[in-house]
């Protein structure tokens, strides 16, 4: 019997007509973008990160509690007219208390682990989203007395998000934005719940205290001939520029917070011979302003040499924080007596 012909029914480019694939690849690639287009335009109109910039059905609020991302709804809040920046070596200043002290709505803006790029690019944000600003506090540290131009910046951080709309539009499509838009449908339905309002978040209340540092004080010199003090600061330059949309008359408190004695500048080396320029410079950017000063605690003082006044090496704790406030509340009403200056601060240190 001779064998049944082998059908070719299923042979490769059999049974179709021409380009059906092709008319298949591109119905497929469509779909994709119109679905991609339609998740786009639901993050636009959703506002993931409560900017403001485009019209929405939304609710003002996040419930996110990352300051990277959540300063983008608290910066632009008109409740606010004063705002502390800085990283988290600010980050222990209450903005609540604060605002109990001067009578001004502070909210906190601070960023932990940023530097002044991230620093001064927030403090444009909230300058451009008020008509007017009553008081900036900004909290620094040795990063800003560094020489390199390019001002590295060691954590990722949404630059995009504080920038132009442009720059906004080409980086919101992403699963990070999806999630934060179903956040905030959730916090308008009621089935969240939303973010400290003024931004704040306190780094020592419900934790163990536990600093027991064992250092050896003096820290020895470093070695070598005495650096030659460089007074090339490159971020004064981000500085002057965040500084010039303020008016004139507006108050700026700037702040460098103490640390516990092991973080000083090593004595002899490059910081420590930098440190007094650097120092001077921010001086020199508050002076004329009225109710205005540079607070420096950064120094060998009491208030470094006890341990029970920081949480860890580099963050101070709440007894100093309130210090603190007082200090710059004086400054900031132009007393020369900081507001509660007789009570007790429970630390030898700070006495």
């Amino acid at each position: 019997m001779a064998d049944a012909p082998v059908s070719d029914q299923h042979a490769p480019g059999r049974g179709y007509a021409p380009g059906v694939w092709r008319r298949f690849a591109l119905a497929s690639l469509g779909v994709f973008f119109i679905g991609l287009g339609i998740i786009y335009a639901a993050l636009i109109v959703l506002d993931p990160y409560d900017t403001g910039r485009f019209p929405t059905f939304m609710h003002p609020g996040v419930t996110d509690i990352e300051q990277r991302t959540a300063s983008a709804s608290h910066g632009r809040n008109p409740a606010f007219d004063a705002a502390i920046f800085g990283n988290s070596r600010g980050q222990l200043l209450d903005p609540a208390r604060l605002s109990a002290l001067t009578k001004l709505e502070f909210v906190q803006l601070t960023t932990p682990g940023s530097g002044p790029r991230e620093q001064t690019v927030l403090m444009q944000y909230f300058i451009a989203h008020h008509e007017k600003v009553d008081a900036v506090v900004l909290a620094v540290d040795e990063r800003w007395c560094d020489h390199d131009p390019a001002l590295s910046v060691r954590f990722p951080f949404p630059f995009w998000l504080y920038r132009g709309n442009v720059e906004y539009l080409a980086n919101l499509l992403n699963t990070r934005s999806i999630s934060f838009a179903r956040n905030r449908i959730r916090l308008m339905r009621g089935m969240a719940t939303p973010g400290n309002r003024r931004g704040y978040r306190d780094y020592e209340t419900g934790k163990v205290w536990n600093f027991h540092p064992h250092d050896a004080w003096p820290v020895a010199p470093a070695s070598g001939p005495p650096p030659k003090p460089n007074g090339f600061f490159p971020a004064m330059r981000l500085l002057d520029d965040a500084l010039a949309r303020l008016p004139a008359q507006t108050p700026v408190v700037i702040l460098m917070p103490p640390v516990y004695r092991t973080m000083l500048p090593v004595p002899n080396s490059q910081i420590a011979a930098d440190l007094p320029a650097c120092k001077a410079a921010f001086a020199a950017r508050v002076a004329g302003r009225p109710r205005s000063a540079f607070l420096d605690f950064l120094l060998d003082t009491p208030i470094s040499h006890d341990p029970a006044n920081f949480m860890d090496h580099e963050h101070y704790r709440h007894v100093v924080a309130q210090m603190l406030e007082r200090r710059i509340a004086a400054v900031l009403l132009g007393s020369d007596e900081p507001p509660g200056a007789g009570a007790g601060t429970g630390s030898p240190g700070m006495r």
